[in-house]
């Protein structure tokens, strides 16, 4: 059962839209995290109801369930916004899964609705971001309130592309032509398959052995697919036995002998195939992103506390050095504070005076352009350690905020994990691959046979380095706070390329993965430069270690992972690590990096191609969603 929208189902679903154009929105209801509905009167069509769920399905409807009587936070700010604004346009952005309402009312809104990943509803006011639906921060694009919109980096457009156009790009792609259109070209999985099968090429053949006239064959075949889905006036819903197998706009030569329900337009079906979701999913579905809803709030209230808690600790820190810095001017105005209060005198007349708080003694100055806080019974130094000792506290609960903030994402996640997990009833449950001791860490096999073990939170890098870190094991780390500790057991004929790999897993299973900064640095060192004891004065936050000694780095280490089946032992494994390491071990694998498909969706579609249990691949996983950038003898396209 298809679970969303491709990019000529969008093609469609806003071709449909364009009844709306002239019409005013009425009302804006949130049923749930998951479910938008905009009711938009039009003067000569009457009243219709714009469906959007969230990243999976959009079409319009003369029908709608009944409403919640109290709106959601969200659904009120649009009501604020753009209830009786004029719908002006309705659009596909480029070939992506994207569709844009724009409107007028006053402003001038774009109303963005995100059908890839886990989808998002963006309200833009002249180039801003006024609200998202839900947050997020990536390297090439920052989705948060009051920041600039812009849309996801643009994949190319099959329409406005020349013949050797798609020959160059086929010609650099290692996958065979099915996957290539699926991923290069947005296209999506069936329909390449579709594309194949009228062109009469072998979906398996390789994109690289595709010759300029197959090519160009492809491309018109690309093109006369989307103006059928512009022509057509109807929706099919293909059905494989009982089960419902997909929604479709027209009808595609890959389903021929297959029954087929015929709606009088591509909205209807969707509709009737949206409905056909068992109630209990749905309602599961419903509390369970109410709850996202809830732990993504605390996550952004947690995220702007960190933010003001390193923005504190930097700033006191900075205070303290200026003081020494400014040692002189510090000095002479505390010794004249000093007499002047020794004397019953006012300070007022003290140079860059500025106030004094006689119960707290805190006097505030202009120190040359800085104003700074003193206690004028005090030394330079005295004020100075005040502020070193207000950095130091604001850098301890900053460790607090960041556990707890590392706590909602992993509550978050396994929300997600479940929702993941829900299959339809009767499928068959698979049967997970022998499980070994160090599973219960983060772990890969090296290229050259040694095992690498990795923390997973704090607990685990604890355990790791007490029980597992021996001599003749070498420690590797990310230079990236927080980063997970991991332990290479050497072995004979293990030499740099194993710690280079164990430094690049590191990295990869590091925050860096969220951060989408591209490249970061890694190290290696001995067990005996590990301890538990911080300098003097010096605080140590749970699962951290200290430091000392020659760092052995690796620079620039570009954040990519392998996964692939394995042999361990003479047991079947599915391995994520370094890609040296799963090129080395496994013949069927995927390529990952940072991107935008949501892990868990991810994780589904390779539990299926490996026949094993989700949560065996979830488990394994880095922290943050993904993007497919090679698949060797496997595809989950």
């Amino acid at each position: 059962m298809k679970e969303s929208e491709s990019s000529y189902d969008v093609t469609a679903s806003v071709k449909e839209l364009q009844t709306l154009v002239g019409g005013r929105v009425d009302k804006v209801y949130h049923p749930d995290l998951g479910h938008l509905v905009l009711v938009v009167r039009s003067p000569s069509e009457g009243k219709f109801y714009v469906h959007f769920l969230v990243g999976r399905w959009l079409y319009v409807s003369e029908n709608s369930d009944e409403m919640p009587a109290q709106p959601s936070d969200f659904a009120m700010m649009l009501r604020k916004r753009i209830a009786n604004a004029r719908i002006v346009e309705v659009r596909q952005q480029g070939f992506d899964r994207i569709a844009v309402i724009s409107l007028e009312k006053e402003n001038r809104y774009d109303l963005v609705l995100e059908l890839f990943g886990d989808g998002n509803v963006i309200l833009v006011q002249d180039g801003t971001i006024v609200q998202p639906l839900t947050s997020h921060t990536w390297k090439h694009r920052d989705v948060r309130a009051r920041r600039e919109f812009s849309f996801p980096p643009p994949v190319p457009v099959p329409m406005t592309m020349q013949p050797r156009d798609l020959l160059t790009l086929l010609s650099a792609s290692d996958t065979d032509l099915v996957r290539t259109l699926a991923t290069k070209l947005n296209i999506g999985g069936r329909y390449s398959e579709e594309i194949c099968a009228r062109a009469g090429i072998d979906k398996k053949k390789l994109s690289k052995d595709i010759d300029e006239a197959s090519s160009k064959r492809v491309l018109e075949l690309i093109n006369s697919l989307r103006n059928e889905v512009l022509q057509s006036v109807q929706g099919f819903i293909v059905l494989k036995g009982e089960s419902v197998e997909d929604v479709v706009p027209v009808r595609l030569s890959i389903y021929e002998g297959l029954v087929h329900e015929d709606f009088q337009s591509y909205s209807r079906a969707v509709e009737s195939y949206a409905s056909r979701i068992p109630k209990k999913q749905v309602e599961e579905r419903k509390e369970s992103r109410l709850e996202l809803e809830r732990l993504q709030r605390k996550l952004a209230q947690q995220e702007n506390a960190v933010i003001a808690l390193q923005d504190h600790a930097r700033e006191t820190q900075l205070h303290g050095d200026y003081l020494f810095t400014n040692y002189e001017d510090v000095d002479r105005v505390l010794t004249m504070a000093k007499d002047r209060l020794a004397e019953d005198r006012p300070l007022t007349d003290l140079p860059g005076f500025l106030s004094f708080d006689r119960k707290s003694s805190v006097m505030k100055v202009l120190i040359k352009t800085i104003q700074v806080e003193l206690n004028p019974k005090g030394t330079v130094q005295s004020n100075a350690q005040t502020y070193y000792e207000g950095a130091k506290k604001a850098r301890q609960k900053l460790e607090g905020v960041l556990t707890a903030l590392d706590q909602a994402k992993k509550e978050i996640d396994n929300l997600k994990k479940s929702e993941a997990a829900r299959e339809p009833s009767g499928k068959k449950k698979l049967a997970p691959t022998k499980r070994f001791w160090f599973e219960r860490f983060r772990w890969f096999i090296s290229s050259e046979g040694a095992i690498v073990l990795g923390g997973k939170d704090a607990k685990s890098n604890d355990m790791l380095v007490k029980k597992h870190l021996v001599p003749g094991d070498r420690y590797a780390h990310a230079d990236v706070h927080g980063a997970p500790s991991v332990v290479v057991k050497m072995r004979e004929g293990a030499t740099e390329a194993t710690l280079h790999e164990a430094c690049e897993f590191a990295v990869a299973t590091s925050r860096a993965w969220n951060a989408n900064i591209g490249s970061a640095a890694g190290y290696w060192v001995l067990p005996e430069q590990v301890s538990k004891t911080p300098e003097s004065g010096e605080y140590l936050a749970k699962g951290a270690f200290v430091i000392r000694g020659r760092r052995n780095y690796s620079d620039k280490l570009e954040i990519k992972l392998g996964l692939g089946e394995i042999e361990h032992e003479g047991n079947r494994k599915i391995m994520c690590g370094p890609e040296k390491a799963v090129r080395a071990h496994s013949q069927r694998f995927v390529i990952i990096r940072p991107g935008r498909e949501d892990k868990n969706v991810f994780a589904k579609k390779v539990a299926e191609a490996f026949q094993v249990p989700i949560e065996e691949i979830q488990s394994i996983l880095p922290p943050g969603d993904i993007e497919v950038v090679e698949q060797v003898g496997i595809s989950v396209s």
